[in-house]
């Protein structure tokens, strides 16, 4: 196979809109939409949306039938944006087969054949086969185990390597437990696939998916690890109807993709998860892509027992507690049945646990009676065999970290007795016992936090070298197991000096106006001098009063992070934007740090009264490829959102070129800056269209909102001038003149127009040699009379003053100063 490399158009493409081309319809709009799975309608509409899938001939996209090589590398090829070079030798792929493209562009970067030498286009494509190909085209990295997949050995050794990339970058989840390597693909899965492919490959950290795990879960994947301090922004929006889930918490997984939400009640209905725009970031520091997500509650799967065991010191002990462990948060259970015997189990979280007397020689199975979970799923019956666990290691200290100033994080490995840590720290040549508080997380019990008495600290620079020291037996877990020995421990504790920064701007409202709104730091904060120096600006770019807009100002009695401004009772609804001075607020350091200047928008709304962030475009007329387009309100003319940046229009997908000519419109001298007038650029047509798609893309009027979705058909004239190409010896005394396209040239009276004012040939020696227009061929060529036809070295097009008589076939002169050479 003779073939040359494909530069790939878009190597790293973020998202499934590499394609130009324009979509012939919504994923809505296919016959089977309410047949594709909730889990790939997104991934369904992306592809639509790019213009890679546009249904079969009866417009159906058929999610569970199953997708062959072919189909694959066309989705491919699209999504992908790739050209059809080179040459390609597969014995069952012949020009004019519908995928022959397809497989052009695609192999062998993407797709190979097999040994014979063939595709094999009508396959079904496997499950391996998809994570050959997609981690080729998207070019994913990383790679992780695939153990946990009981058939991973049904894989081929030529997949492997591509399974585990796909697994690492979650491209591919398995099924149900199973990777199914050999399975074949669905349209559904397939899609699904790609996407979360695009996702993982983008360069931008972005939300990949958000899923209801359980009543009581909602888990959130990025496709990098994120900054944990400033998840906070993150929040969760009640839809209609949707169950109070109560206050929230977070959890961020060990590689920083995965933050799990979980309800102080339970989550049940629909919901959004937002990500704000320009708060969240990434652990390099780079914002995370803003998104309003929606989710579905509706959790109707009961708890499953997933272990029971029982920790001891020693076996003459015996068991006095069995832990039973679930998949999920259970709140009750019936009963728990060992050897016949009734006992009472204590749910917490997770887990729940089941006070005993037993013989540990003994082996035990436990009944779990009407597991319960917040939903109220319930489990009736559930057995697994108890594992003794025998541990008579003593705890010990895993690390000590700083956690501020004057606070120390202390890690064991394991709980304490009676959640009680015994330490004392010194400083320095100070022989007093700096150690002032020692409190357990009660979110994790094997942390302490350890403060330190700030008198002590930073004498003599800005850190402070401290020794912490545990008493021998003074660690002791709950079977006893006490260390042998005294501990000691030193932890490095730095001087504060940086300024706490904003994390997040909420607004909350009463009685469906919004009332106040609030502003959440990195840290704990204090108000320096309340209002003064705050600006406020409207949506007209009125300077206000900020006493005509906030009546108070406090730090929150519920977060000390939490600033809260309340809104004056007449406040009108609108945008505003708000701008505090530097040390609006300072930090709780032993040296107080003040903020920076910042800035940021709050809108006022009231139920029935929305403040409008975007508006509809009036409408677009064209006529002899001008086109004016009617914004019905005055928009900007410079910087972002600019009506006469090229960038904000296309034509038939096409984004018009940046030296395009856009004005604002004018009536008797004046100025009209709510419509603009576009002329499309020579060359820009390169064919007539009565129906070409014109679209407006995110325009800005003066206030700042931003232009609807608008698009509209309209007329356009091919305006492409035919170029002179070559010519060619075809008789003794005749040349043939051919151009980019086919052209014509005007007659009188049904004799062909002179047009030796528009060409000119010349010999080796650069003389004139005269010509005459013999005939015009019926494929558009020009064939000419000349004495001696090998004497004609160049031939060149020529300006004339009068009317141009070689046109093209819609009436375009020809291009001129155009020289070709024999």
């Amino acid at each position: 196979m003779s073939k040359q490399h494909k530069l790939f158009a878009t190597a790293a493409t973020a998202a499934l809109v590499a394609s130009a081309i324009v979509p012939v319809a919504s994923a809505a709009q296919l016959n089977d939409a309410d047949s594709i799975p909730s889990w790939a309608k997104e991934a369904v509409q992306s592809l639509v949306d790019s213009g890679a899938v546009q249904g079969d001939n009866n417009n159906n996209f058929n999610p569970f039938n199953n997708l062959t090589r072919a189909q694959a590398a066309e989705i491919l090829s699209k999504v992908k944006d790739l050209q059809a070079v080179g040459t390609e030798d597969f014995s069952d792929v012949k020009a004019g087969d519908w995928f022959y493209n397809a497989v052009l562009a695609t192999s062998p970067e993407i797709f190979n054949g097999n040994e014979k030498g063939e595709f094999k286009p009508s396959n079904n494509l496997t499950r391996q086969e998809a994570a050959k190909v997609l981690v080729s085209a998207f070019g994913l990295t990383g790679s992780t185990s695939l153990a946990a997949f009981p058939d991973a050995s049904k894989a081929g050794k030529w997949a492997v390597k591509a399974l585990e990339t796909a697994v690492a970058n979650d491209v591919i989840n398995g099924k149900g437990s199973l990777l199914a390597p050999t399975d074949n693909i669905t349209n559904a899965e397939f899609a699904t696939m790609v996407k979360r492919a695009a996702d993982a490959a983008s360069t931008e950290t972005s939300v990949v998916s958000v899923s209801a795990v359980n009543a009581k879960t909602i888990e959130v994947k990025f496709n990098n690890a994120v900054d944990a301090d400033t998840l906070k922004a993150i929040s969760v929006v009640e839809g209609e109807g949707a169950a109070d889930a109560g206050t929230i918490s977070q959890e961020l997984s060990e590689d920083g993709k995965t933050l799990t939400l979980t309800a102080e009640k339970i989550f049940k209905g629909d919901y959004t998860v937002k990500v704000p725009f320009e708060i969240v970031k990434d652990v390099e520091g780079n914002f995370v892509n803003p998104i309003n997500a929606k989710v579905t509650a509706n959790d109707k799967t009961a708890p499953v027992l997933t272990g029971a065991t029982s920790k001891i010191k020693d076996t003459k002990d015996g068991l006095k507690e069995i832990t039973l462990e679930f998949d999920e948060e259970v709140v009750s259970i019936d009963t728990v049945k060992i050897n016949g015997v009734n006992y009472s189990a204590k749910a917490a979280g997770h887990t729940a646990t089941v006070a005993v007397d037993l013989d540990a020689t003994k082996s035990y199975n436990v009944t779990v009676v009407n597991a319960t979970d917040a939903a109220g799923n319930v489990k009736d019956v559930q057995q697994t065999a108890v594992k003794v666990d025998v541990d008579n290691v003593a705890p010990s200290i895993v690390s000590v970290v700083p956690a501020g100033e004057n606070k120390v994080t202390v890690t064991l490995d394991e709980e304490l007795k009676g959640d009680s840590l015994a330490i004392t720290g010194k400083v320095g040549t100070f022989t007093a016992n700096v150690v002032s508080d020692v409190k357990v997380n009660a979110n994790n019990k094997k942390e302490y936090t350890v403060t330190l008495n700030s008198g002590y600290l930073f004498k003599n620079g800005n850190s402070d070298s401290v020794t912490l020291t545990v008493a021998k037996e003074a660690l002791s877990d709950a079977l006893g197991n006490k260390n042998a020995s005294e501990i000691t421990k030193t932890v490095v504790v730095s001087k504060d000096a940086t300024a706490p920064s904003v994390v997040d701007v909420e607004t909350a409202t009463t009685d469906g106006k919004v009332t106040s709104f609030a502003v959440t730091y990195n840290e704990e904060v204090k108000v320096a001098n309340g209002l003064t120096g705050v600006k406020v600006v409207n949506s007209k770019g009125e300077i206000l009063s900020v006493s005509d807009v906030v009546s108070s100002v406090a730090v929150s009695d519920k977060d000390a992070k939490t600033v809260v401004f309340t809104l004056d009772t007449d406040v009108a609804t609108d945008a505003y934007s708000f701008e505090l001075p530097e040390g609006f607020v300072v930090d709780t350091a032993l040296t107080p740090n003040k903020t920076a200047k910042s800035a940021f928008d709050v809108n006022v709304t009231e139920a029935g009264k929305p403040v409008e962030t975007s508006f509809d475009i009036v409408g677009a007329v064209a006529a002899n490829n001008v086109i004016t387009v009617d914004f019905g309100a005055k928009v900007k003319a410079t910087g972002t959102g600019s009506a006469l940046n090229a960038s904000a229009y296309q034509v038939n997908g096409v984004t018009l070129p940046s030296d395009t000519e856009i004005k604002f419109a004018t009536a008797a001298g004046v100025t009209d800056q709510s419509k603009v007038v576009i002329t499309l650029p020579d060359g820009f047509v390169k064919a007539d269209d009565a129906k070409a798609i014109f679209r407006v893309n995110a325009v800005q009027t003066l206030d700042n909102k931003v232009s609807n979705q608008f698009s509209k058909l309209i007329t356009v004239t091919d305006n492409t001038a035919p170029e002179l190409t070559s010519f060619v010896a075809t008789d003794l005394t005749a040349i043939t003149v051919s151009y980019s396209e086919a052209v014509k040239v005007a007659s009188t009276n049904e004799t062909l127009n002179d047009i030796t004012d528009e060409l000119a040939l010349v010999d080796g020696n650069g003389a004139a040699i005269n010509f005459e227009l013999e005939e015009v061929t019926t494929d558009g060529k020009l064939v000419l009379t000349v004495d001696d036809s090998t004497k004609v070295a160049s031939i060149t097009t020529l300006e004339t003053s009068d009317i141009a008589d070689i046109t093209d076939l819609n009436d375009v002169a020809q291009k001129t100063k155009v020289t070709v050479s024999k």
